[in-house]
């Protein structure tokens, strides 16, 4: 069978790339909007592309959502370790609990995979995420800008405690809720502690 022409094959490559960043265009939208358990015809909707078109290109809806969730966690770390040049320790740390925050508070799936156990595919960017943001508690801690008894672990909680919801006791959350709290919850972390801090740190399995 004769092959096709290379204007041809080079067309059709350039549609199976644009085809595959509008269906992760569209998978980050409706992840943010509505979480990990959004359709594959939603995505492919958003994408205005057909369900075998996301099909061809993924496979899966699983592989296309890893693809995202991969994304994203990489970003996190990024940041993190950017809020690292901060000369100031306690400004960086604070920086990146601030992103993380926010980050969560605005895209529903990230705050479903940041609270989830996860698959060998998302471990590993979690890890590098885990070990980038123990790298700003490190150098905070280092230097005398938080207690000394804070783990890496108690400062991930911080950051998923803030995710409120709209209302408690009667009580209408603000906009501004979740980074409201985490100012709060950051002046706790300031030395020294009034309280020792009871029990068991967390710990990563």
């Amino acid at each position: 069978m004769p092959s096709k022409p290379s204007s041809e094959a080079s067309s059709e490559r350039a549609d199976a790339r644009r085809n595959r960043e509008l269906l992760i265009g569209a998978a980050r939208e409706a992840i943010a909007e509505k979480g990990l358990d959004v359709s594959s015809l939603e995505i492919a909707e958003r994408a205005g592309l057909g369900v075998g078109t996301l099909y061809r290109r993924f496979t899966t809806k699983e592989a296309l959502l890893e693809a995202v969730l991969l994304d994203l966690l990489a970003e996190l770390a990024e940041e993190a370790r950017a809020a690292t040049d901060d000369p100031d320790p306690w400004t960086g740390l604070q920086r990146f609990l601030t992103a993380m925050t926010r980050a969560q508070r605005t895209n529903h799936g990230l705050s479903e995979l940041i609270g989830a156990e996860h698959d060998p595919v998302t471990a590993r960017a979690t890890a590098d995420l885990r070990h980038a943001l123990a790298g700003l508690v490190d150098r905070a801690r280092d230097a005398g800008a938080i207690r000394d008894d804070v783990t890496v672990g108690d400062v991930a909680f911080l950051a998923k405690a803030t995710l409120v919801g709209d209302r408690c006791i009667g009580i209408a959350a603000s906009p501004d809720q979740p980074e409201r709290c985490l100012a709060v919850m950051l002046d706790g972390l300031r030395p020294p502690g009034a309280t020792a801090l009871p029990g068991r740190a967390p710990r990563s399995r």
